[in-house]
C-alpha cells in the first residue's frame, strides 16, 4: 500500500481537554499535492469489550442507557482500560464489575481502532470462557446495568434485527464468530 510517509504533521497542540479525552490539532500537508489541512485527533484511553460465555454456551449481554443515542443500548460488558492495566485485566475487571461474573481463560480475540480518521485509541475484544456469577455487580456512580445471559441463536437474532446498535460490540462479536468457526 502506498501513502505511508507521505504526510508532514506540523504544529501540534492539544486545543481541549476534559477527563475522558483530549483533542489534537495539527496543520497535515500531504507531500504529494502540496496541500495542507488542520485535522483533529481525539486522544483516549484505550478500550476493552468483552465476550463473556457461560459453562452453559450462553453470552452475557447487559443493557445501559447511554447518552450518545438517548437509549438504553443492548451491549456487552466493557470501558475503559485504566492506567497500569493490559486488556486481559482490564476486561476481567469490567466484567466483575458490570455484571458480578468472573469466568477463565481470558483471551484477547481482537483489536481495532474506533475509527482512525479521528481517534488514536484501541479497543480490545477479550472472550472469557466458563464465566459463572461470583458476586453482585459493583457499578460506577453513573452507572445503571441490567445483565442477562442468552443462547447464541438468540444473540445473533438481536444483532440481525437491529436491536445491537453499538458499532464496537458488533465488531467484537464478528470476532467472537470468527474465533468459534462458521457453526452459525
Amino acid at each position: 500500500m502506498n501513502g505511508n510517509n507521505r504526510f508532514q504533521v506540523m504544529d501540534e497542540t492539544i486545543v481541549f481537554t476534559n477527563p475522558l479525552f483530549q483533542i489534537q490539532a495539527a496543520s497535515i500537508r500531504c507531500q504529494r499535492s502540496g496541500d495542507s489541512q488542520r485535522f483533529y485527533r481525539i486522544r483516549c484511553a484505550d478500550w476493552v469489550n468483552v465476550v463473556a460465555q457461560t459453562p452453559e454456551g450462553k453470552i452475557l449481554i447487559i443493557r445501559q442507557w447511554r447518552y450518545g443515542s438517548g437509549a438504553a443500548e443492548i451491549e456487552i460488558p466493557g470501558g475503559t482500560i485504566e492506567d497500569g492495566e493490559n486488556p486481559l485485566q482490564a476486561g476481567c475487571r469490567e466484567l466483575l464489575e458490570e455484571t458480578g461474573y468472573s469466568g477463565e481463560h481470558a483471551e484477547i480475540i481482537g483489536k481495532v481502532y474506533p475509527n482512525p480518521a479521528i481517534q488514536a485509541n484501541m479497543t480490545y475484544t477479550v472472550f472469557i470462557n466458563k464465566a459463572v456469577a461470583v458476586q453482585p455487580p459493583r457499578f460506577d456512580g453513573m452507572e445503571d446495568i441490567s445483565c442477562q445471559a442468552i443462547a447464541e441463536d438468540e444473540l445473533w437474532r438481536l444483532a440481525d434485527d437491529g436491536h445491537i446498535r453499538h458499532g464496537l460490540v458488533l465488531n467484537a462479536l464478528l470476532f467472537y464468530q470468527r474465533r468459534r468457526g462458521p457453526t452459525r
